[in-house]
């Protein structure tokens, strides 16, 4: 008997000793800032199912932590280094991930400015929260600004209510604050359009050197990497001196593509269509405008994380880094956004960082956009909106299965109607207007080159009744889309 005392008493002090090596150990791993603590040194050696259902649980520091949120307007995923890019474009961007969740699979649930922002602020779906479109029609021939109704509330309505102070910086255009952005806001700046980080960034460094002792709610945005930002400190042309078109790359050449392509378009069910007037030298050329703007856009938000970290607000807020949309580049007929629900324009980064849980983890779990609040509020133990369609991803980082599911939609400025839904690796979009329907594995097939729904016929019509379910369920009738052609919408 005493040998076994002896035994466990052994063993205790084993454990200790090699805990305690474990968090000095990682205290000096790459990327770590700060303490490590026991729990997260521990957890790669054990699964411990009550540790696990507590991970991301900051609801003892509610009282305590501010939320962040930074929109990147027309963000890539596949521009990101931990999104796979090798061209180093966004190193602040890929530091700040060694401290954060990285979602491998981030859908956005519309590809352009506001309506994805309103369904990030509501948690529902475009067709639901009804701001699809800066103007909405009042009668045949009548159109008026778009709002979010007062009757729909948003998460910022609840955060205003619970004693948060919200502030706003960024780029107007499709995220003014008369869309609906800006109930209850104490400061919301929105008076540039198409503004960068270079003006939103710092008047939000100095709202926070007043108010970073208030429990706050900050959101700042930036359409650095847009078509419609100019390339700042240097002409497109000078910054790629290789390219000899004929293209400038200037935001009046990127409007007027735009608007050529969608001019293309003059029957249901067709798509947009460039790709008899741009060359492949041309779209080599706009590609390489579009990356150094990425650059830019990811020093300029690196210079706005240094100053938080010495603000010493890493360690007292929640911060989520999101792109609302990609961009497209010819890889079907396009340039520009909005019009198509490819994976280019769709396929967006999103990072989570909670205070306390520094290290990256990586997820390859599909999720959408509309889930980043209701993830935040979970953490928080934060009463929400009713009727939210976005769910908590908390569950997913705790391990447990999930089978959310992954949709997205269009109506931009009346030129299109299309929805996606997304299963596992296969996609179905699904144009209203003409009821063609396209199936892609992105798998095998990531630029969506191959349509496989003949082939695939049984998986396409089990997947578009599923599509067809959702589309009542957020009151879309597609009867009401067939073979219509709408007067477009002029305001981008």
């Amino acid at each position: 008997m005493k040998q076994l005392r002896v035994l466990a008493v052994f063993v205790v002090l084993a454990n200790i000793a090699l805990v305690a090596f474990l968090v000095l150990r990682s205290g000096k791993g790459e990327g770590q800032a700060g303490p490590v603590s026991i729990r997260d040194a521990v957890k790669p050696l054990v699964s411990d199912a009550a540790m696990d259902d507590s991970a991301y649980d900051l609801k003892s520091r509610a009282g305590e932590l501010n939320i962040i949120f930074i929109s990147m307007d027309a963000m890539r995923y596949d521009r990101t280094g931990f999104g796979g890019n090798p061209d180093g474009l966004t190193p602040n961007l890929d530091r700040f991930a060694e401290e954060a969740v990285v979602f491998q699979n981030a859908t956005t649930v519309a590809p352009w400015t506001l309506p994805s922002h309103m369904s990030i602020w509501t948690g529902r779906w475009p067709s639901v929260h009804g701001v699809t479109n800066k103007l909405k029609m009042l009668s045949a021939d009548q159109m008026v600004p778009t709002s979010l109704s007062p009757g729909i509330e948003t998460f910022p309505d609840h955060l205003i209510r619970a004693g948060y102070t919200a502030a706003a910086f960024t780029g107007g255009a499709g995220v003014q604050a008369s869309y609906g952005f800006g109930r209850g806001f104490s400061t919301y700046l929105d008076d540039k359009p198409f503004a960068g980080y270079d003006y939103s960034v710092a008047p939000a460094l100095e709202w926070l050197g007043k108010n970073r002792d208030k429990h706050f709610f900050l959101f700042l945005h930036g359409y650095d990497a847009h078509g419609q930002h100019p390339l700042d400190g240097i002409s497109p042309r000078d910054a790629v001196p290789e390219y000899k078109g004929t293209m400038d790359g200037s935001v009046e050449e990127q409007a007027k593509l735009r608007e050529q392509g969608l001019a293309t378009i003059t029957q249901p069910g067709q798509a947009p269509d460039l790709s008899g007037t741009v060359s492949k030298e041309d779209v080599a050329f706009l590609k390489k405008v579009y990356d150094k703007k990425v650059k830019i856009a990811d020093e300029r938000l690196g210079s706005f994380l240094a100053q938080l970290r010495a603000m010493g607000l890493l360690d007292t807020s929640i911060i989520v880094i999101f792109g609302d949309h990609g961009d497209e580049f010819l890889e079907h007929g396009y340039l520009d956004h909005g019009a198509t629900l490819c994976e280019h324009q769709l396929h967006v980064p999103v990072l989570m960082r909670f205070p306390g849980y520094t290290r990256k983890n990586e997820v390859a779990e599909p999720i959408r956009t509309i889930d980043l609040f209701p993830t935040v509020f979970d953490a928080l133990g934060l009463a929400g909106p009713a009727g939210s369609d976005g769910q908590s991803v908390l569950p997913i980082l705790r391990g447990k299965p999930d089978d959310r599911l992954i949709f997205a939609e269009t109506d931009y400025r009346l030129f299109v109607h299309q929805r996606m839904k997304r299963a596992g690796d296969k996609k179905l979009v699904l144009d209203l207007e003409d009821g063609g329907k396209q199936l892609y594995d992105v798998k095998i097939d990531p630029d969506e080159q191959t349509d496989i729904s003949s082939s695939s016929a049984r998986e396409t019509y089990e997947m578009e009744q599923s599509l067809r379910t959702w589309m009542d369920a957020t009151r879309t009738n597609p009867q009401d889309y067939l073979n219509t052609r709408q007067t477009p919408i002029e305001l981008f």
